[in-house]
């Protein structure tokens, strides 16, 4: 089948308009409350490493003090947004309209699957990065080229991770919509998927990257730079930036759910259910 962007961009904002009030809830719950909570507890440290860059011993003595919590906050807000991104995809998907208690009972449910894909995907990732480089590398150096090799390498290796992510972007809706719980076959899944549509799944996928950013940055210079002259550098500030940012990191998020959601359900077709229901 072939990809259709402007459906799959359609569908995904009507998903979002029909479930605006549940959505919002989740959104911040998993998206917004994280992004908020690491900025206010967080701002004088990532302040202060940043200011010790070209310190080693104190940037190095920060990161050792602090590792505890740093690791808390990374994998707490990484976690809750994994929750999210399953939640709202069960929210949102073809099979109902669950509510918020079933919708993040699902996310739950789905959240070991998603995790071993990660593990998968990690260490598949770094083997192959691993291999593939030293081969590379190993080939130039016989000829005498050995920073040739390395530079192609970086450069071949980031294009595989670039197609990779396109490939196996579909793995989310997958687990939750098609409740395949094995990572490896929710992995094949989305690759089978998108089959023959990679390049226009790019395309798209940049666009949407394009246009986040966009907004970020009109929206960091619309409200965050006014309060920042106005206030200065004090708690207000900081809140504020926490705010605005944590808002449009959740909006990204939801619109980046029900994208992935309705473009795996336009590529998989409608569901067995979906089909029966039209005959009830």
């Amino acid at each position: 089948m072939k990809f259709d962007s402007n459906r799959a961009w359609g569908d995904a904002m009507a998903a979002v308009r029909a479930n605006r009030e549940v959505l919002l809830a989740l959104g911040g719950v998993f998206f917004l409350l994280p992004t908020l909570l690491s900025t206010v507890f967080l701002t004088d440290l990532q302040t202060q490493i940043m200011e010790s860059m070209n310190k080693p011993q104190v940037m190095n003595r920060l990161m050792s003090d602090n590792m505890g919590l740093l690791l808390g906050f990374g994998l707490g807000g990484m976690l809750a947004q994994m929750i999210g991104y399953l939640s709202v995809t069960a929210l949102i998907s073809d099979r109902g309209r669950p509510t918020v208690g079933e919708s993040i009972g699902a996310g739950l449910r789905a959240l070991p699957s998603l995790f071993a894909v990660g593990v998968v995907g990690f260490v598949g990732t770094m083997l192959a990065t691993v291999a593939f480089s030293m081969l590379l590398v190993g080939l130039f150096t016989l000829v005498g080229a050995a920073g040739a090799g390395s530079i192609l390498a970086i450069v071949l290796v980031l294009l595989a991770l670039t197609y990779a992510s396109v490939k196996f972007s579909l793995v989310v809706p997958v687990i939750v919509n098609d409740e395949i719980g094995n990572p490896i076959a929710a992995m094949a899944r989305s690759w089978r998927l998108t089959r023959g549509n990679s390049l226009r799944l790019f395309g798209f996928y940049t666009l949407l990257m394009v246009g986040y950013f966009a907004l970020a940055l009109i929206s960091t210079l619309v409200v965050v730079g006014p309060v920042m002259l106005v206030l200065g550098q004090g708690n207000i500030a900081v809140l504020v930036m926490g705010l605005v940012s944590g808002a449009i990191g959740a909006a990204a998020s939801i619109v980046l759910a029900a994208v992935l959601s309705q473009t795996h359900r336009q590529l998989a077709g409608p569901s067995a259910d979906t089909v029966a229901s039209t005959f009830e």
